[in-house]
């Protein structure tokens, strides 16, 4: 009788441990989805911000010249201009205030603040690539940082591309991982899209920064003066753009 008492006694602890496991193995593995599903949605928001920050635009066109000017700071610093820009677009919608953007008065003031930036910039950029005989390399300038940063966040600003982007694309996005996450979850992952656009801006400095000390002086005024060209097409269209609002 005792032997068997401790038979059962030491099959009943074997059940229970045998159904620890397996609790403990179901609990790890719905963690481990869980896991996997996070550093997936980590990595799309990422990939989304250096999908929106890689095409040629004006961003990248005033860190291109700037880099090619003044070194990679003035470059870096540009692109820090435009993702404060990014920032502030990315609270209005979370906020629910990107509606202020929907009036046509508001879209026209856009569209002619950028004509006239980027036709000034991309002046003088030609000027200075064309007429200026002192476009050679210089070594990396710090002084006039301010200058860099306004002119990423104005260009920025008064992008109306960026309009599209972040109260189309990141609008739906947002209301995607609202249903699966919590508010202060999607907060964060949105979060990503602006380290996206981190690691693209410094892939543009640092290959602004490596070649400039590559190029004769000749080479780069052509460069700055192709940049500016580009910059004032920009602005043209932006002019159309506006004038379409009210035809």
């Amino acid at each position: 009788m005792a032997l068997l008492y401790i038979l059962d006694k030491k099959g009943y602890f074997i059940m229970k441990a045998s159904l620890f496991f397996k609790i403990t193995s179901l609990t790890s593995s719905k963690e481990s989805r869980k896991d996997r599903a996070m550093i997936g949605a980590i990595i799309q928001q990422i990939v989304l911000g250096i999908s929106l920050a890689a095409p040629v635009g004006p961003i990248n066109i005033e860190m291109l010249k700037r880099g090619i000017e003044r070194g990679f700071w003035h470059a870096w610093v540009v692109g820090i201009g435009g993702m404060t820009a990014d920032v502030l677009f990315m609270l209005l919608i979370y906020f629910g205030l990107s509606s202020v953007f929907m009036y046509t008065y508001v879209q026209a003031f856009m569209y002619c603040t950028g004509f006239f930036l980027l036709f000034y910039l991309g002046f003088q950029s030609v000027k200075q690539g064309i007429f200026e005989s002192n476009m050679e390399y210089k070594k990396e300038e710090v002084g006039g940082l301010k200058q860099s940063f306004m002119a990423g966040f104005l260009i920025a600003i008064s992008n109306p591309l960026n309009l599209v982007f972040w109260f189309g694309i990141y609008g739906s996005t947002l209301s995607s991982l609202l249903t699966k996450v919590t508010k202060q979850e999607a907060f964060l992952y949105s979060l990503c899209i602006i380290v996206g656009i981190i690691l693209w801006n410094l892939n543009v400095a640092f290959s602004v920064h490596f070649g400039r000390t590559l190029l004769k002086p000749k080479a780069l005024g052509y460069i700055t003066a192709g940049a500016g060209i580009i910059l004032v097409g920009y602005s043209i269209h932006f002019a159309y753009k506006a004038l379409q609002l009210f035809t």
